[in-house]
């Protein structure tokens, strides 16, 4: 029993290195029959094309929606604008590559009318033209919206020379590809939403995550795309050579070994390998909004010293009131005093007197006797 398993994970594992004997390996994306018959003629592959401009718009729109959609409601979370801007792309992407596992795994080789009997695709050419201008939309969000030009290079040129296979070899290899890179960037872009969320307690994870991209990274760039891709034969054309060694050494150059080795003495190592160096306006607004919390809170100070100081005055006033009052009570029990005395003297004077005249009659009469 143990010997099956054993001989079970070596299979699976052998399976998962050589791509021959790949599990989720998928059909071809293109036929060479309906190749040659495009090639020939050439109308298909402008049909494509047009296809292709009409999805970048529809994924102009749809991230439009979304963006604004998510935005709201992060917004509403109160998280930061930074965090919020780095969990919608991430989404984004998670989501795309997701859909783009599912369908690499689906085994529909079904022909798909879209428009016209003119229009008709396989749906392994649908896969090709999807992917094509997804990458497209995000070679102009890098470029034009972040800033990153090295990523933005890098994905068109994979969507201008990578992903246009030819042979029916070379389909194989782009379509497994495909399905590293969606599991790569679904595990990168897991690992910056822990850590967009979750500071202190996400940043295991996201360390984890992290250590996982970095060994796919290894495999894809280091044993798959050089065994395969580049060395492999399968593109002949100098010209397209060329053009992916070009693609190679941009995603080279937008590694996260890169990153790591300038920046693995630093704090926050994590952070600038994860996510991109913040743009001018990004530093701008930062300032912005730090100058902004030090008015409030100087503000607050302000007011807190105001509000001290009111509070000494009333208690000071509250005092002297008290004072005064205390003192008007002492004079009034001394007034009081006074005049019980003043009274009683007046009254022995009194008693004094009369005493005084009932002797001096007492004299008189005793004299008269």
């Amino acid at each position: 029993m143990l010997k099956e398993t054993v001989s079970s994970w070596t299979i699976g594992l052998y399976s998962f290195v050589e791509i021959s004997q790949f599990t989720p390996m998928v059909s071809n994306l293109w036929d060479k029959e309906t190749f040659n018959i495009a090639h020939v003629h050439g109308t298909k592959i402008k049909k494509s094309d047009i296809l292709v401009g009409y999805l970048i718009i529809f994924w102009i729109i749809l991230y439009f929606i979304y963006e604004k959609c998510l935005n709201s409601l992060l917004r509403q979370m109160r998280i930061p604008l930074m965090q919020r801007n780095r969990i919608i792309k991430a989404i984004w992407n998670c989501g795309f590559c997701f859909g783009s596992i599912c369908y690499l795994k689906s085994s529909s080789i079904k022909t798909l009318n879209l428009f016209s009997e003119e229009w008709k695709i396989t749906h392994e050419e649908l896969d090709v033209i999807l992917h094509k201008s997804f990458y497209f939309h995000q070679a102009g969000l890098e470029i034009l919206c972040h800033g990153t030009w090295i990523k933005g290079w890098a994905n068109l040129l994979f969507a201008s020379f990578v992903i246009n296979p030819y042979q029916e070899k070379w389909c194989t290899v782009v379509s497994t590809f495909l399905f590293y890179k969606a599991v790569d960037t679904i595990i990168i872009n897991i690992c910056r939403i822990l850590l967009c969320i979750s500071h202190f307690t996400g940043r295991k994870l996201s360390k984890l995550f992290f250590c996982f991209h970095c060994l796919n990274w290894i495999y894809l760039y280091v044993l798959f795309v050089p065994k395969l891709m580049l060395w492999s034969g399968y593109v002949e054309q100098t010209r397209a050579q060329f053009s992916l060694w070009l693609w190679f050494i941009t995603e080279c150059l937008d590694s996260v070994w890169i990153k790591l080795l300038g920046c693995a003495k630093a704090t926050h190592w994590l952070e600038i390998c994860l996510f991109p160096s913040p743009t001018q306006e990004a530093i701008e607004l930062a300032g912005i909004q730090k100058r902004h919390r030090d008015s409030l809170k100087k503000l607050v100070n302000k007011t807190s010293k105001k509000t001290e100081l009111w509070q000494t005055l009333f208690c000071a006033v509250a005092i002297k009131k008290k004072i005064k009052r205390i003192r008007q009570t002492k004079q009034n029990n001394c007034i009081s005093i006074s005049d019980v005395t003043e009274k009683k003297l007046i009254q022995i004077e009194k008693k004094n007197e009369i005493n005084e005249q009932q002797k001096d009659e007492f004299k008189e009469h005793n004299i008269r006797v």
